[in-house]
């Protein structure tokens, strides 16, 4: 009989992980991520991964920007979490929401992926990977600009954060994997939703405008900056709930498949 410390444990690094395992390690990821937004005196614990989030929200606007055929000069993220992203030219109606959407999306796909340990440890790889290359590109530059401090800060946290991604994917353990790309895909699906609401609160209409996307897009459309921040909440609602069912809850999924069913022990 398996006790809760053999739980941790397991004895192939290759090995694959039952469906209960894999429930029970999301479980403690939405927990810990749950508990590092709202828990004042975890403030410290969560100042690394609103850089990211940042870093994150920032890539989405210059992706989106070279997608629609404009161009990504660069991006300063600030020690206070804030960032800004540079980009020229593009399709604006998708270049200015994709901050606070890139970051939906980003933890949707996680949520879909960290089903599965294999195509996790691909993920992780192949973000680690863009981010270095990413920052090495287009935060660079922000170190010669009157942004020094942020730029140094943006090229650091984008490097350390990429090389992080890559040891994950390459050292770490199935159980590992899971539960860290569940707790990241969690932590910026909650993120997303606390930054969209922030912008609801500063988009009501008898407030002094405030800088925000929603503004942006308001000064753009000519439609109030509430509706858009509204309209990206349900868009991010869609996405993140539209992940968890379509990886979880459709009728009829396979389970988890178990190459070895023998007793194994899973450790973190």
């Amino acid at each position: 009989m398996m006790n809760k410390f053999e739980f941790f444990k397991i004895n192939s690094k290759d090995g694959e992980i039952t469906t209960q395992q894999t429930l029970i390690l999301i479980g403690v990821a939405g927990l810990a991520a749950t508990l590092l937004a709202i828990v004042p005196w975890l403030a410290f614990l969560n100042y690394p991964f609103r850089l990211l989030i940042t870093i994150v929200h920032e890539l989405s606007h210059g992706l989106a920007a070279l997608i629609t055929g404009g161009h990504f000069i660069r991006f300063v993220i600030f020690s206070d979490g804030s960032g800004l992203a540079y980009t020229a030219g593009g399709w604006r109606l998708l270049v200015i929401p994709a901050g606070y959407l890139g970051v939906a999306v980003f933890g949707a796909i996680l949520i879909m992926l960290g089903r599965n340990h294999r195509w996790g440890r691909i993920a992780m790889a192949t973000i680690g990977l863009v981010m270095i290359l990413f920052t090495l590109r287009y935060a660079i530059p922000s170190i010669f600009t009157d942004q020094l401090l942020g730029g140094v800060l943006t090229t650091i946290s984008g490097i350390f954060f990429g090389a992080l991604f890559l040891l994950v994917a390459v050292k770490a353990s199935p159980a590992w994997i899971v539960f860290l790309l569940n707790f990241i895909a969690i932590r910026a699906g909650l993120a997303a939703f606390a930054d969209i609401i922030t912008v609801i609160g500063l988009s009501m209409p008898f407030l002094t405008p405030a800088s925000s996307d929603a503004q942006s897009m308001a000064e753009l459309t000519f439609i109030p900056a509430i509706v858009w921040a509204l309209v990206w909440a349900a868009v991010a609602f869609v996405l993140i709930g539209g992940a968890i069912w379509a990886t979880w809850l459709v009728p009829g999924r396979p389970s988890v498949q178990i190459t070895d069913r023998s007793p194994k022990r899973l450790h973190l």
